[in-house]
């Protein structure tokens, strides 16, 4: 600072000017000039001077000195702040040094944080630090940071906004921690929000869709694992962050099959495929009339099949079944049931894969007890404490939904008669439960000379796909859509052939109703083997039902299509003695080739034969177990080669120069 009329009088040349302060240090002047003897003129540093009044001091050559008592009067300047670090702090952390940057700052400056003092340090004119306790950032939101220069002079600087975000979710576990995709799992922890609005649950890159969240709150999340998740790390992703990962392993070691029966004429057989490279345990429970009963357990050579006649077990009585893996590893169960209906010139036979859950909804597109079909719902009750209320409604072509109730006892399955439900029709089915169940549907005709059997599926999704279907060889072939929506829904089906994808002209499918398809009738794919795809304006389920005679009289078989397909699949039963063909029909639904390998695993798990093919783009192809293993039986696992590229696979099994046949969609993985 420059004073330009330091007055007095006696003033000599060479005089020493300094401010005098108590407390403080002198300040000394500089460029100190005498012109005349009654007046000074110097400059002073007041960088980092404390304000108030200051004593004058000046002293001559010859040790002559004067004073002028509180003569000076330093004036804090306004402070500027430019920065401030860091600028956020996550809420909840501990507390932590804020770096101001400025200009005009003193050693008497203090920081404020939302108008109150908070310690402070002087590093320079340009900086200063404050000490922000804990207790400072507990909520999330933000932060005033101003710096305060005291009288005289000073004043309050501009504001800085610091940021006290929330903190980033944090998960402490996921149950189950394993299981197939589909299972509903429940994550606990921290931070994940109210409500979930744009978070997500991350299964690796796969995001849980809208329709998989079940609830959500602060501390934990009830979410259903994605069709396509495969095992890894599990994460949950809000506005403040992604929280830590807990694993999630995606297996299917444990099944369920809700029909089965030893009595009335009919054989029944559970094939078990083990597709791990080690051996493991199978634990079996049945559910009959009389209450749950167990068997020894049953070790599975590692890539290996295993089958067995649960009448050693149980006697001649109607059951459901539970097998689990006790290693917890994947393993593929389905069921095959024979039987000869009275006067028939064959025997007969259905089957079904499995289910790894149960649910408390399910979709069933086929049914009738009209055209000379009986058809029977079968209600599989896994818990051991709880009886089950079933509401069932019976989408009838043509006509108005019809509602029933049915009870199924703990542990138990029961069997419900569609014609005594709602006479002769023609329907689809809807399960809901009050507790977690399975279904199946068997459908029997011409005094059960034929008969065949499929699961449900928990929910109706735009795409289902089907890989097994053909009009040549003598078959017939049906297509099944339910649309189990309350208003109308736009259905485009597409066969996939040897030639090429073959559109079929779209229809609209009224509300909670259900349309029958004689693939047979359309006129681009009348005599030709086929996939299906079927898609929906809005969710849709699809089924495939077909027909043939070899002079024995008519025989069938039936499965429910799939949502999507999938990298592997699993197929349990499969046998070439005696004349039995096992057909395994590969769908590609992509616009490009993919290969695939086929692995065929015997009972022993040694000898097994695996090939790789290649399936053109939007076709299918079938591969006759036979030409690799004649006279064996074998499981059948089927991966897609092609990275990214997923497939559809089933399994049709025919005997007694096709008297008999089967078919089931597969167990899957991704």
């Amino acid at each position: 600072m420059n004073i330009t009329d330091l007055a007095g009088t006696g003033f000599q040349t060479g005089a020493i000017v300094r401010l005098k302060k108590l407390g403080q240090p002198d300040i000394v002047a500089t460029s100190v000039v005498v012109t005349p003897e009654t007046q000074i003129t110097c400059d002073f540093d007041l960088t980092g001077a404390a304000g108030g009044d200051w004593d004058v001091f000046v002293e001559n050559a010859d040790g002559q000195s004067g004073t002028l008592a509180g003569g000076f009067q330093i004036r804090y300047p306004v402070p500027i702040t430019t920065s401030i670090s860091p600028a956020s702090k996550t809420a909840g952390e501990a507390g932590f040094t804020l770096t101001v940057n400025g200009t005009n700052f003193t050693p008497d400056s203090d920081v404020m944080w939302n108008g109150a003092s908070r310690v402070t340090t002087y590093v320079s004119p340009t900086k200063l630090t404050a000490v922000i306790v804990a207790g400072d950032i507990t909520a999330v939101g933000t932060a005033n940071v101003t710096v305060s220069n005291p009288a005289p002079g000073g004043g309050t600087s501009n504001a800085l906004t610091f940021t006290i975000i929330p903190q980033k979710p944090s998960i402490t576990s996921i149950s189950p921690s394993f299981g197939p995709a589909g299972t509903v799992i429940t994550i606990k922890g921290a931070y994940f929000g109210p409500s979930r609005g744009a978070a997500t649950v991350n299964f690796n890159a796969i995001k849980a869709a809208a329709a998989d969240y079940i609830s959500w709150s602060d501390t934990e999340i009830v979410v259903r694992v994605p069709s396509d998740a495969v095992t890894g790390p599990v994460t949950v992703t809000a506005n403040n962050g992604t929280s830590n990962a807990k694993t999630y392993t995606v297996s299917s070691p444990i099944w369920y099959l809700a029909e089965g029966t030893s009595d009335y004429g009919f054989v029944t057989y559970i094939t078990i495929a083990n597709p791990n490279t080690t051996a493991v345990t199978a634990l079996v429970t049945y559910m009959t009339k009389t209450g749950p009963q167990t068997r020894a357990e049953i070790s599975l050579p590692a890539m290996s099949q295993t089958f067995f006649d649960p009448s050693g077990d149980i006697g001649q009585t109607d059951f459901s079944t539970k097998v689990e893996c006790k290693e917890e590893k994947t393993i593929c169960v389905d069921r095959r049931m024979t039987w000869t209906g009275p006067g028939a010139d064959s025997p007969e036979g259905h089957s079904s894969v499995g289910v790894t859950a149960p649910a408390k909804t399910w979709y069933l597109p086929e049914g009738s007890s009209k055209w000379g079909f009986e058809t029977w719902l079968l209600i599989q009750n896994p818990s051991s404490t709880t009886d089950a209320t079933a509401t069932v409604t019976y989408m009838i072509e043509g006509e108005e939904l019809k509602i029933v109730t049915h009870n199924v006892p703990r542990a138990s399955r029961a069997s419900f008669n569609m014609e005594t439900d709602i006479g002769q029709k023609d329907a689809s089915i809807k399960v809901e439960s009050d507790i977690p169940v399975i279904p199946e549907r068997a459908m029997y005709r011409n005094n059960r000379r034929e008969g065949h059997d499929s699961i449900g599926t928990t929910a109706p999704a735009t795409d289902y796909y089907l890989a097994e279907g053909t009009t040549d060889w003598g078959f017939t072939t049906y297509l099944l859509v339910q649309n189990p929506n309350a208003t109308p829904t736009d259905v485009t089906v597409t066969y996939m052939t040897p030639t090429g994808a073959k559109p079929q002209a779209p229809f609209t499918m009224p509300a909670n109703s259900r349309k029958t398809i004689k693939v047979n009738d359309v006129a681009d794919v009348s005599k030709t083997d086929l996939s299906t795809k079927v898609h929906g304006s809005a969710p849709i389920i699809a089924e495939r039902a077909m027909y043939w005679d070899n002079g024995t009289g008519e025989a069938c078989h039936d499965s429910i299509g799939m949502d999507s397909p999938h990298a592997t699949f699993y197929l349990p039963d499969g046998e070439t003695y005696a004349g039995t063909e096992t057909w395994t029909l590969v769908q590609n639904p992509n616009t490009t080739p993919v290969s695939v390998e086929i692995s065929y695993l015997t009972n022993t798990g040694t000898g097994n034969v695996v090939f790789t093919e290649t399936i053109p783009a939007n076709s299918r192809k079938t591969f006759n177990m036979a030409d690799k293993l004649p006279y064996i039986g074998a499981s059948i696992k089927v991966t897609s080669k092609t990275a990214g590229k997923k497939i559809m696979v089933e399994r049709a099994m025919y005997w007694n120069n096709r008297g008999a046949g089967t078919d089931t969609i597969g167990g899957f993985s991704n």
